[in-house]
């Protein structure tokens, strides 16, 4: 619902009251004034003087009952005018601070989430890459300078931190110390490096992804920090190309890769020194047949092992790209994560005995 409506919604009953207290002071004057020959005109002008207090005179002599009903219209009148008046004014100061208390509770709602992912920018990309997370249910934060491109993220139920995200400060209220990623995603290369600087310098660990709208620029945005930087304009095209050549390889990858709703998904998953995948090899853990995960590839260090072997042993940094249902999947990383917790409470026990 947008301000015009609320406003028009909370003014309602106060020009309602003006109507039905003109309407009826109308009335009384056409028919206190009979006998002059009144017309309806002359009612509804003595009418507007008295609600108004304008009092240029009596059109026609008026009778004591006369007085007191010009006394009542002007009580009604003027009481029925200032509630529209107050409202109209409660409205204007609620728009001033509404802002502020907006701001606040963004703020509030930020500092409370870590392990986000920060939304830099809500241009053509920015606005794909919001409702991708939303989608995927992925907690994240939109930082966004320009008011109808708030409007919009507010609409959609997002936590937007509204300011320049090239000030350390906007990054700070956005998590950026307790974030797991960034996505720099304005339309201005200058920006997107000033960013992605920034917020390499507040959190080491942070994943930054970021767009860039010239490839000279690619290189010294990996050089500011950048793990990832991306050319839509050169994907868009690589896609087009490839949709004329694999149109079904595309279609296969766009839905294991569509979030929400899709019957088959692709996940990456970080093994960690608790993770009961350690030491194990793929044979041992049989993981297709135990919750039907196919293991496409494992990325150790800078090398990439596409489909590996039966007797391939993870080990702690090993990050494993999986394909499964999206119910397998969950089940998978549901048991995962329950035994990892389980590994690190007896290494806790195990460390405290031993001391």
């Amino acid at each position: 619902m947008g301000r015009g409506e609320r406003l028009g919604q909370r003014l309602a009953l106060p020009l309602a009251l003006v109507a039905v207290v003109g309407l009826i002071s109308t009335i009384g004057y056409w028919l206190l004034w009979r006998p002059y020959g009144a017309s309806w005109l002359e009612a509804a002008y003595m009418t507007f003087i008295t609600m108004t207090t304008v009092g240029y005179g009596e059109v026609y002599p008026l009778s004591p009952a006369g007085r007191v009903f010009t006394m009542v219209t002007g009580f009604a009148g003027i009481a029925s005018l200032f509630y529209v008046f107050g409202v109209f004014m409660d409205h204007l100061v609620e728009m001033g601070t509404s802002g502020e208390r907006r701001k606040k509770r963004m703020e509030k709602i930020a500092a409370g989430m870590s392990e986000h992912v920060i939304l830099v920018g809500l241009g053509r990309v920015g606005h794909q890459a919001a409702e991708e997370l939303a989608q995927g249910r992925e907690p994240f934060v939109v930082i966004e300078n320009d008011p109808e491109r708030v409007a919009w993220a507010l609409d959609q139920g997002f936590t937007v931190i509204e300011g320049d995200a090239t000030e350390d400060e906007t990054l700070k209220k956005a998590g950026i110390e307790r974030a797991r990623g960034l996505v720099a995603a304005t339309g201005d290369d200058a920006s997107n490096l000033f960013i992605v600087l920034s917020a390499r310098s507040l959190n080491s660990g942070l994943f930054i992804v970021a767009r860039a709208e010239e490839a000279s620029v690619i290189a010294k945005m990996k050089k500011a920090g950048a793990d990832r930087v991306i050319d839509p304009y050169a994907i868009g095209g690589r896609r087009l190309a490839n949709l004329v050549l694999h149109p079904a390889v595309v279609d296969f990858l766009e839905t294991t890769l569509r979030r929400g709703g899709a019957p088959i998904s692709i996940e990456d998953i970080l093994i960690s020194e608790s993770s009961p995948l350690v030491g194990h090899s793929i044979a041992e853990l049989n993981l297709n047949r135990r919750y039907g995960v196919v293991v496409l590839a494992v990325i150790r260090g800078k090398e990439t092992l596409v489909s590996p072997p039966a007797e391939y042993v993870f080990e702690p940094g090993d990050q494993i790209v999986i394909m499964a249902t999206v119910e397998q999947l969950q089940r998978f990383v549901a048991e995962i994560e329950k035994q990892e917790m389980e590994n690190r409470r007896r290494e806790r026990r195990e460390g405290s005995d031993h001391q």
